[in-house]
């Protein structure tokens, strides 16, 4: 199977990219710079810029894949109207390029939790989402375009709403990253909302799903990536803490000084829709996925 990934080099794409190459696929990686040294025989890296089709179009027309993995998504946390009109109309122009293609069969793209637009309760795959600011709006854009043109092309589409994604290789300045450096240091970073719950979700097991809907049967629609529950900012803590330091000594001073009649967020994925049309389930225990970090920052 010939596959074509944007963002290739990023948090996500990168061990996709190894993934794949590891179950048997020909992979096109795309990226706007590539890694130094290349190990997987069945991957060719492609350094092009999706603002400019003349970078990728006479490659990816000779590569002609049968499933395309968008990711690229540039200058993340930049959510401003300039960077998120950029952001659409370049994934429009690739896909739209994409879809033109005959050996094109599947395409896959990454969307947000945020589409939901909602601090509360289950998020289900099958909600209608409205946008609530200039990155979910790109978003939304893209996949209702997407939706329209598979349809007519009767081409197979994967819309991914990822929740709150976390791993080895994941920005310093993310959440989980970012306590685990200042517990380092014996202490916990500042945080404003402490209280909010989120959904959490190992990125061995978004790269699971993202696999298994790029080689297996795909029915088109949108799914969810998460673990199914929230766990609170404080609880993270409270793991973390215990992971790297053996103790719960400053999150217990945390919760002691956080404000209690702050309008609290907690929401997570609804997946079972997901779970039963890709045969996957989320396997990895937020402590489990906590130690993982922990050991890799140790051996950076």
């Amino acid at each position: 199977m010939k596959v074509v990934i944007t963002g290739a080099s990023g948090f996500i794409g990168a061990p996709l990219v190894k993934k794949l190459a590891k179950l048997g696929c020909d992979v096109l990686a795309i990226s706007r710079s590539v890694p130094a040294s290349n190990i997987e025989d069945s991957v060719e890296w492609l350094e092009a810029d999706l603002s400019s089709v003349i970078t990728y179009k006479e490659k990816v027309e000779l590569f002609a894949p049968e499933v395309i993995i968008h990711l690229a998504w540039s200058d993340i946390p930049d959510y401003s109207f300039k960077k998120s009109i950029e952001n659409l109309n370049q994934s429009l122009e690739f896909l739209s390029f994409i879809s033109e293609l005959e050996s094109c069969k599947k395409i896959l793209v990454s969307g947000s939790c945020w589409e939901f637009n909602k601090s509360k309760g289950e998020c289900l795959e099958n909600e209608i989402c409205e946008p609530k600011n200039n990155f979910t709006w790109a978003k939304h854009s893209i996949q209702s375009w997407l939706d329209m043109t598979c349809k007519q092309k009767d081409i197979d589409y994967g819309w991914f709403r990822i929740f709150y994604v976390y791993g080895p290789g994941q920005r310093t300045a993310s959440l989980i990253p970012s306590i685990l450096t200042h517990l380092k240091n014996g202490r916990l970073p500042e945080l404003n909302t402490p209280e909010n719950a989120n959904d959490f979700i190992f990125i061995d097991d978004v790269i699971s799903a993202l696999s298994l809907a790029a080689t297996g049967e795909l029915s088109s629609g949108v799914y969810n990536i998460g673990s199914g529950n929230s766990t609170s900012v404080l609880d993270v803590c409270r793991i973390a803490e215990k992971v790297v330091c053996g103790t719960d000594v400053l999150s217990k001073q945390l919760e002691n000084s956080s404000k209690e009649n702050v309008e609290r967020m907690d929401f997570w994925a609804g997946i079972n829709s997901t779970k039963k049309r890709l045969a996957w389930e989320p396997e990895t225990l937020l402590v489990d996925g906590i130690e993982q970090m922990w050991l890799h920052m140790g051996a950076q």
